[in-house]
Order: structure tokens, then C-alpha cells, then sequence
């Protein structure tokens, strides 16, 4: 299903400075994550977030190459490319901690009787004023619906059928009881993944 999940915080964190596979210090850099859930006991779906975050020092700059290396606590390097959004790439200097913070959040509910719909996605870019470190926000929200279209009690699963026509089987909390009057109803999926990129001079 093309909605099952979405790109993993990593890519969005470093979709504006990719990789390079080239240098043979890669070690993969440190995250921290954390995760929280919210939901009202025997009522339809509730928030989901997860938290990712990466904090490291800049121990290598290329200002030519549009490269640099970060180094964290745990000694594992990485070294990146800044893509043509990063701006103020040229404030960018050894010694400079890097922090950058990904948050995903997902929200699940049904959708009132009458209530609009509202499909879509919307976005937010954001960088650094000119001339001061590099940094960058990035949000980004899709909303998605489905409609519950069969629902097994003694496996306590609904079947959600989306806009493209796929289907998914999940699983409903044992909180929740299967009434029939959910059947045909709309499911909203609230998707948000928002990106924080700082740089902190030493």
C-alpha cells in the first residue's frame, strides 16, 4: 500500500546534504530516538509521534566540494554533501556543532458525518537569514482518507480501502469495539514529518 509508510527520518533529515559513499570513514552517526502514543480508551484512533536526533561536530570542511564531515560523541563519522538549499554553506566552519531533529507525528480518526474532506499536502521551507550559519526547517503534512470496508470481530481487524483503490487489513485496538455503524465510514490519516537543522558555533 502506497500510504503503509513513510521515508525514514534519516532521508529527510539529510535530503538536502546526501551522502557521500565515497569516503571510506563513513561510520554511520549516532541517533536518539524517542517515541510517544495517545489515545482515548474505546474511542477510534488517537496521535503517534516519533522523535529522531542527531547532534555532531563538524570536524571537516570542503568549501569548494560543498562537503563536510560530522563527528559525534561516539567518535562514528560521517561526511556529507550540501545540496544547492543548504544556504550560507560558506559560514560553515570546523568546530561547529551540527543538530538536526525529525519529528513524525501521525494522526488517526474518524471522520463526522458531513465534515469536508481535505486530501492534499501542504509544506513549509524555511532557511537561514543571509550571512549567518547554515539551518533549515522543513515541514511537511499529507492527509490521507479510507474507508472501512469490512470488519472481522473475531480477528478484531477492519479492511481500510484507500482513494487508489488498494486495501489494507489492520489491526484495531482491544480498547475499541467493532460496531457496525463503522462500516462505510471515512478514516482521516494525518501525516506530518518535520525536519530542524541548527548550527551552533563553538
Amino acid at each position: 500500500m502506497p500510504y503503509a509508510s513513510r521515508i525514514p527520518a534519516l532521508l529527510i533529515a539529510f535530503g538536502l546534504i546526501t551522502a557521500c559513499s565515497s569516503h571510506a570513514e563513513n561510520d554511520g552517526l549516532n541517533v536518539t530516538t524517542s517515541a510517544a502514543e495517545a489515545y482515548a480508551q474505546g474511542v477510534p484512533g488517537g496521535v503517534a509521534s516519533e522523535t529522531e536526533q542527531i547532534s555532531a561536530v563538524v570536524t571537516a570542511v570542503d568549501h569548494q566540494k560543498r562537503t563536510f564531515t560530522l563527528e559525534d560523541e561516539q567518535g562514528n563519522r560521517q561526511t556529507f554533501n550540501a545540496v544547492p538549499e543548504m544556504r550560507n554553506f560558506s559560514q560553515l566552519k570546523t568546530g561547529d556543532r551540527v543538530k538536526a531533529v525529525v519529528t513524525h507525528e501521525r494522526v488517526i480518526q474518524l471522520r463526522a458525518p458531513g465534515e469536508a474532506q481535505e486530501d492534499g499536502a501542504a509544506g513549509l521551507v524555511a532557511t537561514a537569514p543571509e550571512g549567518s550559519k547554515p539551518g533549515m526547517l522543513i515541514a511537511d503534512t499529507v492527509e490521507i482518507t479510507a474507508v472501512v470496508k469490512a470488519i472481522d470481530t473475531t480477528q478484531h481487524t477492519a479492511t481500510l480501502e484507500f482513494a487508489d483503490g488498494s486495501r489494507k487489513v489492520v489491526r484495531v485496538r482491544p480498547d475499541i469495539e467493532l460496531k457496525p455503524t463503522y462500516l462505510n465510514q471515512e478514516v482521516v490519516i494525518r501525516l506530518t514529518s518535520a525536519l530542524a537543522i541548527s548550527v551552533e558555533a563553538p
